[in-house]
């Protein structure tokens, strides 16, 4: 029989069961720890930086005190940030004669270094081991040149002498020196007469270096005269100065007669190249330099040598002088 008061109980104890289990799960609910958010990794570290300094550089200097240089920046590579560059000593600044190391550092934002090195080399500016030069001889030193068609029109423009020339070539070239020409030619003199007046030049001047250019007149003025003795006369000329500039210590430079065109004043080409060959016996003989003009400017007569046949052109004196520079600069030079 359905009795009442037994279902309510059973209700009442199915609910209070219930609550029980509710209780315990919310319990267990608010005791739970809350779940942290995974941090994010850190940022990855560059490797340390590294450096690549630029390749040895050399630079002539034009004085004693040295050059200013510039050089590449080094390369650098890696490294963590903003990486500087630090040279030691910087580009563009005044480097010494000789070789110096140049230190580059890379500093990267770590303060994690690198470094390199290279050599800049500063050649010292060209020097000659003498510098006290005397040109003597002729009208061809003194710097005769025609500059109209009159044949018997010259002019002696000092500007294109090859003497002047010659010291601009030089003083170009060694800056740091003071380079002396002396021009001691004379119009019309003969080589074998010109031993006075040479002694007295060279004690006036006191040159370590001597030019000579002689020997046209000798053979101009013999034929003139009718005699044979103009090739004798311009040998024994040129060897009596050669000796005389090698006693008093200076160093001699034998220079070849020039060649010569058609014109008012005719030197048969076998004479000159005659005459050039004893001056080379001569050179040998007293240890001189031999300078080749009539080589130098056989190729283009009509651009060196004047319309007399004899005398030079501007050109043909810039020429003279070109090639007097490069014997000076070969033999005297200091290597």
């Amino acid at each position: 029989m359905w009795n009442a008061t037994d279902e309510l109980k059973t209700i009442r104890g199915t609910i209070s069961v219930f609550l029980t289990l509710l209780v315990l799960v919310s319990g267990a609910a608010c005791n739970k720890t809350p779940t942290a958010p995974t941090p994010p990794p850190p940022p990855p570290i560059a490797e340390p930086p590294e450096l690549t300094c630029p390749a040895p550089v050399t630079v002539s200097a034009r004085t004693s005190a040295g050059s200013l240089v510039s050089y590449p920046p080094p390369e650098s590579r890696k490294g963590q940030g903003s990486v500087s560059v630090v040279c030691t000593p910087a580009s563009d600044t005044t480097f010494p004669i000789g070789v110096t190391e140049t230190q580059c550092v890379a500093t990267d934002s770590l303060s994690r270094t690198a470094s390199c090195t290279f050599s800049v080399t500063v050649a010292g500016p060209p020097r000659l081991r003498r510098t006290r030069i005397m040109a003597f001889g002729d009208s061809l030193t003194f710097g005769s040149t025609l500059l109209t068609s009159d044949p018997y029109l010259f002019s002696f423009p000092a500007e294109t002498a090859y003497p002047t020339v010659l010291g601009q070539l030089l003083s170009a070239r060694y800056t740091d020196q003071t380079i002396t020409v002396f021009n001691r030619g004379l119009v019309g003199e003969q080589a074998w007469r010109a031993l006075s007046r040479f002694g007295a030049t060279f004690s006036a001047d006191a040159p370590d270096v001597v030019v000579l250019l002689e020997g046209v007149n000798d053979y101009r003025v013999a034929l003139d005269e009718g005699t044979t003795v103009g090739v004798d006369n311009a040998v024994l000329g040129m060897s009596q100065l050669a000796a005389e500039a090698r006693r008093r210590g200076a160093r001699v430079f034998i220079c070849t007669l020039t060649p010569g065109r058609p014109g008012r004043i005719q030197i048969p080409a076998s004479v000159l190249e005659t005459i050039n060959e004893r001056y080379r016996q001569i050179a040998r003989g007293e240890g001189a330099v031999l300078v080749d003009l009539y080589t130098a400017l056989l190729p283009d007569l009509n651009g060196n040598v004047s319309i007399d046949g004899l005398h030079l052109t501007p050109l043909g004196y810039r020429r003279v002088a070109e090639t007097v520079f490069a014997a000076i600069r070969a033999d005297l030079e200091v290597r």
